[in-house]
């Protein structure tokens, strides 16, 4: 199969499988030159999410603040915890920034659709990455999916994919598989993979569902004291 035949076929399946299914064009909520938040078909609702659905613009940042990344390529175990360390998804900047424009885009969904987000980076030290996914609520849990986080275009090149890619037209699609995984602090608000209605996607590794309400019980329970 010729090169250029070979990049298509596997841009197609990968979108595909990603959720970025054909259907209406996505209408979008906000952009600037760095930032898309848009609301797009979700041809996977099955019955329908819970939209339009009420989700503040604090208890948005507040996710922002929880959500986490796990490399997956330089796993290393704390010497103490013995767990790998994992690294804020959203800066504080962006979760003030794309908490009011998230609680719109799902205040104005439909049943049939999700909210998608795109943000370009771009720092001296790294250069240009993208950070892209989407949110939906189903039932009292909020499923959120991320893509890519603060990942190279060229990251795919690693994967048999010979070009750069930027998601900018489809923000559900991820630039590298192998980068990392996603979660959620505190994982008490997590729900178990067999508690939970099943939204098919490529990597489940990088869908974090939260239950709302848990959420809120955790947000009021008071920290614990440290030992003296």
């Amino acid at each position: 199969m010729p090169t250029g035949m070979k990049f298509a076929v596997i841009l197609l399946l990968v979108s595909l499988m990603s959720g970025c299914a054909t259907g209406p064009p996505p209408r979008a909520v906000y952009q600037d030159s760095a930032t898309i938040i848009r609301i797009q078909s979700d041809s996977k609702a099955g019955q329908g999410h819970g939209h339009p659905a009420t989700v503040s613009p604090d208890a948005i940042r507040l996710i922002l603040q929880g959500m986490r990344v796990q490399s997956r390529s330089s796993f290393v175990p704390s010497i103490l915890t013995g767990e790998a360390s994992l690294g804020a998804a959203f800066s504080k900047d962006e979760q003030d920034f794309l908490g009011p424009h998230l609680s719109q885009a799902l205040a104005e969904a439909k049943p049939d659709e999700l909210v998608t987000f795109y943000r370009r980076i771009s720092t001296s030290a790294v250069g240009l990455a993208i950070t892209s996914g989407g949110l939906f609520v189903h039932g009292r849990h909020l499923y959120v999916i991320l893509a890519n986080n603060r990942t190279k275009p060229s990251e795919g090149m690693s994967q048999s994919i010979v070009s750069e890619i930027d998601p900018v037209d489809s923000p559900l699609l991820p630039i590298s598989r192998t980068a990392f995984r996603a979660t959620f602090v505190p994982a008490t608000s997590i729900v178990p993979e067999d508690e939970r209605w099943v939204w098919p996607y490529i990597d489940q590794g990088r869908v974090v569902v939260i239950d709302l309400v848990q959420l809120g019980r955790d947000m009021r329970s008071p920290a614990p004291r440290a030992v003296p």
